[in-house]
């Protein structure tokens, strides 16, 4: 669910207000690939009881293993910025004092990583997604047309935007802000952490794939809400603050509220999972304790590095005038790029008889739509970056 954080909602806003609900045309496949890949990471953990970052280290060195995290830090820093700035935007839509709350916030979010368990943590979590729902009453007071919904995101597009390469770029921003490189690590760190055993692996399926599909049903309907009221009446907006504000004259204070609310939720969430993943990451690389269940004094480098990230955030979030959100939509984009090379590592150890038996290695379907899909990714990143940089 973390995968629709403020980024995320940022960038399923701006697509909508500019494509409608064509800016989702990728939906089913990115939900297809979505639980595909996190079923791999996650049986990987559950088999092997190490996280990504471990097995790399362990199977490709410390050098290999240096040069990704470094990439895979600068990314993440990126969305960590997107997060606060959403966590900003919407204690300001609530017309709340933003620069104390929002650093009340930020030490609020330390604490409760670092005094509580994965459990408690996870309860945390599960309250949090709740609010996602706000986004699909948003929707439904935007009074669409089902059908025209339908049928534009999953059918047919716009037969306008079909030859524009920015129309494209947009739906591969909407696919990597989904299908993020820090997602892939973080569900198999966080299995790890879990300690869940080969007996699990059915339920532990069953969560992610339920998962996937409400991840992108929330961001389904953040498209409704936005194209029934922003795209129709020909509004572009750069931000899901921008967004919150336009709609109100459009469809009323009840769905700006409920839009401030899933940007309260989806930032807080993010803002939680993105610095976990990279602290995971960190500790899996260079060999430190690496758990939620450790106290702060036995995974000091664990928390501290998490602390680090959100501090930063929050240094430069606190200038009153800056906008994080247009910078980092290149941190999406780096995301989107990384995860071939991400892939590249789930095939390799999903699909060696060593690491994982016989009886758990990669087969049929999964196996050749992650070899297709890192295909298919990699090229749709060499096409978007020449219309990026090379077509007006």
């Amino acid at each position: 669910m973390a995968d629709n954080d403020a980024g995320g909602v940022a960038t399923y806003t701006v697509a909508a207000a500019l494509y409608g609900m064509s800016s989702q045309y990728f939906v089913i496949l990115t939900t297809l690939l979505l639980g595909v890949t996190q079923e791999i990471g996650a049986r990987i953990a559950i088999v092997t009881g190490k996280g990504l970052g471990d097995l790399i280290r362990e199977q490709y060195g410390a050098r290999v293993a240096v040069c990704l995290f470094f990439v895979y830090f600068v990314v993440n820093q990126g969305v960590v910025l997107q997060n606060v700035t959403g966590l900003k935007s919407a204690i300001q839509l609530f017309g709340l004092p933003w620069q104390p709350v929002l650093i009340l916030c930020c030490v609020l979010l330390a604490a409760l990583v670092i005094l509580l368990n994965y459990k408690n943590l996870q309860r945390i979590f599960l309250i949090t997604i709740v609010f996602y729902g706000a986004y699909i009453f948003s929707a439904i007071l935007s009074k669409p047309n089902w059908g025209e919904a339908i049928r534009l995101s999953m059918i047919l597009p716009q037969r306008s935007f079909i030859s524009d390469p920015h129309y494209w770029f947009a739906l591969i921003a909407v696919l990597g802000t989904t299908v993020t490189a820090w997602g892939q690590f973080f569900v198999n760190s966080y299995v790890a952490d879990k300690g869940l055993k080969v007996g699990e692996l059915k339920e532990e399926r069953a969560e992610i794939y339920l998962g996937a599909l409400l991840t992108n049903l929330f961001s389904w309907m953040i498209a409704v809400a936005v194209t029934y009221t922003l795209f129709i009446h020909g509004k572009t907006v750069v931000d899901a603050q921008g967004a919150a504000l336009a709609i109100r004259p459009l469809a009323g204070a009840l769905s700006y509220t409920l839009f401030a609310t899933g940007l309260l939720a989806a930032s807080f969430l993010g803002l939680t999972i993105v610095p976990l993943a990279t602290a995971y990451v960190f500790t899996e690389f260079f060999g430190y304790e690496r758990t939620l269940n450790a106290s702060f004094l036995k995974g000091k480098v664990f928390y501290v590095f998490f602390i680090l990230q959100i501090a930063l955030g929050l240094g430069v979030s606190l200038f009153p005038k800056i906008n994080l959100f247009g910078l980092t939509l290149y941190a999406d984009y780096l995301n989107g790029a990384l995860l071939p090379v991400i892939f590249f590592f789930l095939i390799r150890f999903s699909e060696s008889s060593d690491i994982m038996g016989k009886e758990f290695i990669s087969r049929g379907f999964s196996k050749w739509f992650l070899r297709i899909s890192a295909v298919g990714i990699s090229i749709a990143v060499v096409g978007t970056t020449f219309s990026k940089f090379f077509i007006k």
